[in-house]
């Protein structure tokens, strides 16, 4: 028997205990693959919203739910609901188990792939892509994208195996935001800035942090590794204008990483008028470097007496495919002997080196996160949301799914594994304030459905997820 799919941590010798009985199954997973021996779901695509009648003790599944529902289902080898099987399916509406049978597909190509049976992973794809939607259903717009990256990733294997050339992988090197007009992608990160509760606690939260640390410094110099529009130092701003006299900021300085000169000058022209209509002493300073590799002591220009905090805003886990540059970025930072490093990342494991492990973990994670946007974006046909979830959701999961090696710049790794990584190198954690916590659960309280969002201890971090699934996480280091 071919290697089979491991899912939710099974051992192959189990799975092919599970599938005995289900001739389907042993011949997919056996690589005996006929077209004709696959069951033919009715995958026909559902309406945007459905009409149709609901058995009465149905529930209604979210995406999260129907991809570990297709998981379990599939291990166990209950390809056909009609087949007899210790496993039950729940009552389901018509939408939920049209998308349980896309979900399972998916399934499905992944072990294809595995066994390197592209053509008939092709197939199916063209399937799951005809019947999946990006504006549809969470769980449709989902396997749409995760589709899209499993025929990629096709497409580059069969290319390394025949040594043709690859064609060139997505470029995580640069800003997201390469290959897509830059007016555009502004304005759909205004409206994920706006609309994701994610993002707002996030930056109060490391604002407060920040603030709590520099304590009675009258000159603070913030280093921020990747600034984006630099709208998240409003909030730092604001706070220290309302300082008393006796603690008065004589002067705030940003130093800002980023490989766009362009989007470098607008976000301090942007924070020069802040810091003017505040009356904020102030000065910024663009550092402009083609990679991380670039990064030395010298181009921060710390001077005596200056309180200096780092903000790493997703930066790290692109730096695990090569873990010396990771370990020299992070030597830099801490021979600046800031008092505090603000590291926020993605909490998902997505750096295993089997492929069959890195589905799962980021199926499940990211389907919670579409689940999400359907809740707080519930327009489906919104452009601003089909397209954040393209630049943002798809092109992670194409880049997590279909590439490898140095290639495979989205490396997400939990807190866990951070922790050690930070203490190894000599940093010492720190905690959240009373009142930064108090903060980020008003701050859920205030949003609509913000009860459907969690904000969690993890050790001193804080982890802030969509109902039981974390999220994000963001922690706090100094020096020692």
């Amino acid at each position: 028997m071919a290697e089979s799919f491991p899912v939710c941590g099974y051992k192959n010798s189990r799975c092919s205990t599970i599938y005995e009985g289900d001739q389907t199954a042993l011949n997919i997973m056996s690589g005996q693959f006929d077209e004709s021996s696959i069951p033919q779901y009715d995958v026909s695509p559902p309406p945007s919203k459905f009409n149709g009648e609901m058995p009465t003790n149905a529930k209604a599944f979210s995406a999260e739910e129907i991809i570990k529902l297709a998981a379990t289902r599939y291990i166990r080898g209950s390809l056909d609901s009609g087949m007899d099987s210790c496993f039950v399916t729940p009552a389901m509406a018509m939408e939920d188990q049209h998308g349980l049978e896309l979900a399972q597909l998916i399934f499905i190509t992944a072990d294809l792939i595995s066994s390197k049976q592209y053509d008939q992973a092709s197939r199916l794809l063209t399937q799951c892509r005809n019947f999946s939607s990006q504006w549809g259903n969470p769980t449709q717009r989902f396997c749409y994208y995760v589709s899209g990256a499993l025929q990629e990733r096709i497409e580059r294997q069969a290319c390394e195996e025949l040594r043709n050339p690859l064609k060139p992988a997505l470029n995580f090197t640069n800003n997201v935001n390469s290959g897509y007009n830059k007016a555009e992608f502004n304005q759909v990160l205004a409206f994920y800035n706006s609309v994701l509760p994610y993002v707002k606690l996030v930056t109060l939260t490391s604002m407060q942090a920040i603030l709590d640390t520099m304590g009675d410094s009258s000159r603070i110099h913030v280093i921020d590794l990747e600034i984006g529009n630099g709208c998240q130092w409003s909030v730092l701003m604001q706070s220290l204008a309302l300082r008393s006299t006796s603690h008065s900021t004589k002067l705030l300085r940003i130093t800002a990483l980023g490989m766009d000169a362009d989007d470098l000058k607008d976000s301090g022209r942007r924070l020069h008028e802040l810091a003017e209509s505040l009356g904020i002493p102030f000065s910024y300073r663009m550092v402009q470097i083609k990679s991380m590799e670039e990064i030395n002591e010298g181009m921060f220009k710390i001077k005596p007496g200056e309180a200096v905090a780092v903000f790493a805003p997703t930066v790290f886990h692109r730096l695990l495919y090569n873990r010396s540059l990771l370990e020299s970025v992070v030597d830099v930072i801490k021979r600046l002997k800031p008092r505090i490093m603000v590291n926020i990342e993605v909490e998902v494991d997505s750096n295993s080196p089997s492929f069959e492990k890195r589905l799962v973990d980021v199926l499940f994670h990211s389907s919670a996160c579409f689940d999400a946007h359907d809740v707080i974006m519930p327009d489906r046909h919104d452009p601003r949301r089909v397209k954040y979830e393209e630049i943002f959701c798809g092109r992670q999961l194409r880049n997590t799914i279909a590439c490898e090696g140095s290639e495979r710049r989205v490396r997400h790794v939990k807190i866990d594994v951070w922790r050690c990584f930070f203490k190894h190198k000599g940093f010492r954690e720190m905690s959240f304030s009373y009142q930064a916590w108090y903060q980020a659960r008003l701050l859920l309280r205030e949003f609509p459905n913000g009860e459907c969002f969690s904000v969690e201890a993890n050790g001193d971090a804080l982890i802030t997820g969509w109902k039981a699934t974390p999220v994000v996480a963001v922690s706090l280091w100094a020096c020692g």
